[in-house]
């Protein structure tokens, strides 16, 4: 924590007086959130939270963040500071939300683009098969030369036309 000569002076840290019953006198550095003044120990702000806050929070990434919190060591309880990292918090998730939901957006745009693009499936039927299979037979007589079964195979595939219709 950065502090100059001004957010110095000599006392008892409330903190260590509180959990440590300690009294005696120490350096004190100024909490830039809060302006309390604590030990080195304890100058860095922690959130005030409870434990069973902590365990109704819905959120799993928020709610391992402030079991990290809880965890810390030393530290101070800062209503300041636990109100700025809400707020952070807040904005950083909008902001998550706000890309995730515009990579989405995105993905949806790519996917009306493919399917605007994608010619339709057809279904291939037995007219489709015979056709196919008679072209090919008119192409073999043709070059073999063969002119009657090539007629032939020309009149059929008409007849085949005309009936599947």
């Amino acid at each position: 924590m950065e502090n100059s000569n001004e957010n110095i002076k000599f006392g008892i840290c409330p903190e260590c007086k509180i959990r440590e019953d300690d009294s005696s006198e120490k350096k004190l550095y100024q909490c830039s959130y809060c302006k309390g003044w604590f030990c080195e120990k304890h100058v860095e702000p922690k959130l005030v939270i409870t434990w069973s806050a902590i365990e109704r929070t819905r959120n799993p990434f928020l709610k391992e963040k402030l079991y990290e919190e809880w965890r810390k060591e030393g530290h101070h309880p800062c209503s300041v500071w636990t109100m700025q990292y809400f707020e952070s918090f807040e904005i950083k998730e909008k902001e998550e939300r706000e890309k995730f939901l515009k990579a989405l957006d995105k993905i949806e745009e790519i996917n009306l683009y493919d399917k605007s693009s994608e010619v339709p499936k057809r279904k291939i039927s037995f007219k489709d098969i015979a056709i196919i299979l008679m072209l090919i037979l008119l192409i073999y007589f043709i070059a073999v030369r063969n002119i009657t079964i090539s007629i032939f195979i020309l009149l059929f595939l008409a007849l085949i036309i005309v009936i599947f219709r």
